[in-house]
Formats: structure tokens, sequence, C-alpha cells
């Protein structure tokens, strides 16, 4: 068990794609759907990748942006009604996630996601994929008036899960969720396997490897 008998409890915080999840596949496809309507051509998932992290607006901006368009408040609600749609056709957990959430709740981890996804698609996918079971708290970009990187957005979700800073990390695969870690005085975890780049204290590279980098850093080791 992490910490110690009858402390307070101790946290992680999960980003959500590119870290739990890999929808990039569903990102693209919903993303080049849109561009099609205009009679653009497709952009590749590895360009797409490089687009996620700020939300479903920063994505269809940058997306348009890319083909020499502006994307309007129509583009973005059709974009946002398709993904819905579609947001568990192709998305599946990264190897090894399911199991390391298992092993984190056996170690005693109350754990939350803090993610820029809207918290409805957030928790449509985390359900379809039996992830949203392993989770005390799912704080969506349109459920708190702030979005990483801004820390209140972080806060927020240790807040619902009761979790005090001094007792919380944060894992993330974007420069945004370290941001908002070095924040609000949270431990960053970075993860190598999902879409961003940054750099962090401590950096894992297999799920399987988050229980023992946790609890190193939880407890000061």
């Amino acid at each position: 068990m992490i910490g110690v008998a009858g402390s307070p409890s101790c946290g992680a915080v999960f980003d959500l794609d590119g870290t739990l999840i890999d929808s990039l596949p569903d990102l693209a496809a919903a993303l080049n759907r849109s561009l099609a309507r205009h009679g653009e051509e497709p952009l590749g998932r590895a360009d797409v990748a490089l687009m996620v992290g700020d939300g479903a607006a920063m994505l269809l901006r940058r997306g348009y942006t890319a083909r020499g368009l502006e994307a309007s408040e129509t583009d973005l609600a059709l974009f946002l009604d398709d993904y819905e749609a579609h947001v568990t056709d192709l998305t599946e957990p990264y190897p090894g996630i399911p199991q390391a959430l298992v092993d984190l709740r056996a170690q005693g981890l109350v754990l939350g996601v803090c993610t820029n996804k809207p918290e409805a698609s957030a928790r449509k996918v985390l359900a379809a994929l039996d992830l949203e079971r392993y989770f005390d708290a799912i704080i969506g970009g349109d459920t708190a008036p702030h979005r990483k990187p801004d820390p209140r957005h972080l806060q927020a979700v240790l807040t619902a899960i009761d979790v005090g800073a001094s007792r919380a990390v944060m894992i993330g695969d974007h420069r945004n969720d370290m941001l908002a870690a070095s924040g609000s005085d949270v431990a960053g975890i970075f993860v190598t396997w999902g879409y961003g780049r940054a750099e962090a204290a401590y950096q894992v590279d297999r799920p399987a490897e988050l229980p023992m980098m946790i609890e190193t850093v939880l407890n000061g080791s």
C-alpha cells in the first residue's frame, strides 16, 4: 500500500488522450471528415498527433490552418457531433493500462482524470473501454472554468478526489499536463507512449512501470 495506514489518501490523476487511451485514429478520422466537407485532402496521423492536447476546438483550428482554412462555429459544432458519434470506433486503451489501473487501485490510490476533452466524450469512451469504473472523478475541459495547462483544472480534480497536492501525482503525455502539475506543486510523471513531448523529472516508458514509479515519487524514495 502507498503511504502509511491511517494517513490521508494518495492520488494519481491521469490525462486521457495519449496517456490512458490511443484516441488518435478517431480524432484524425473526425478531423479529416470535417476537412473533406470543404473538399480538402486528409491530414496524416503523424501530423494530427502534433495537434492534439489542447481540446477539440484547438485541434480543429490547427487542422484547418494546415489546409489554409479558418474553422467556423458551425464547423466546430459539426466536428463535435461527428466525433461524439464515432468516439469509440477505433480508440483503444494503451496495452498495459487496464492492468496498471488495477494495480494502482490495489495499492490504495484514489484515481482521477483531468482532460481537455469534453466530459461527456471522456466518460463515453472510458465506459465503452471498461475503464470508467477505476476513477473517482473525471473533470473534462468543459466541466471546470479552467483547462490545462491552467493548474486550476488539476486542482479541481484534486478537490473532487479529496487529495492534497503533496500526496498526488499527475500523469500525462503532454507539456500541458506537466505545466498543470508544476503550477499545482504536484509531481508530474511523463509517459513516452503518447503524442506529446515534455521535460519532466520523472518519466516512464511502459504502463507497467507506473505503480513502482508512483510509489517512489509519493514516498520520496
